[in-house]
């Protein structure tokens, strides 16, 4: 039952940075988008396409990128939320996907990656909305790991 749950929260994660994704791009010039989906490519795959996680210990590392990096809001509860999904991980701090995460890159549950560093095409101000709707589903993400 509880592989279900996390089942269907990937789902639901999935289609909701689909949708944020979408939103994201709409103000991006034809040549941002270009740039955009070269990076983004590694993560979208399929007809869903996804910047979801792959594993609580990506989420966990991303978490700590997000806050580190001032792109979730200071009463997100993510650095504590990533300590727990942390503590759940096998490997703890030494996980590689957690390490991955620490340094901004997402990896997809299809084993693709992207470096949220990279995306944005060099545009700064779509970079930083990018990334922020990245972190905001991540966050979204890391709750469901835990039934919240």
């Amino acid at each position: 039952m509880k592989t279900h749950k996390n089942a269907m929260a990937t789902t639901a994660a999935m289609a909701a940075t689909a949708l944020v994704l979408a939103l994201a791009c709409g103000t991006a010039t034809a040549q941002d988008l270009g740039n955009l989906g070269g990076k983004l490519g590694g993560v979208l795959g399929g007809s869903s396409g996804s910047m979801s996680s792959g594993s609580m210990g990506n989420v966990a590392g991303l978490l700590q990128y997000c806050v580190k990096n001032n792109y979730l809001g200071g009463d997100s509860g993510a650095s504590g939320l990533a300590g727990k999904l942390l503590g759940k991980t096998q490997g703890g701090s030494s996980n590689t996907d957690y390490q991955s995460g620490l340094g901004g890159i997402l990896k997809g549950s299809n084993g693709k990656t992207t470096n949220l560093s990279d995306v944005g095409g060099g545009n700064s101000d779509l970079k930083s909305k990018i990334t922020t709707k990245a972190c905001d589903v991540v966050l979204k993400q890391g709750k469901s790991f835990l039934g919240h």
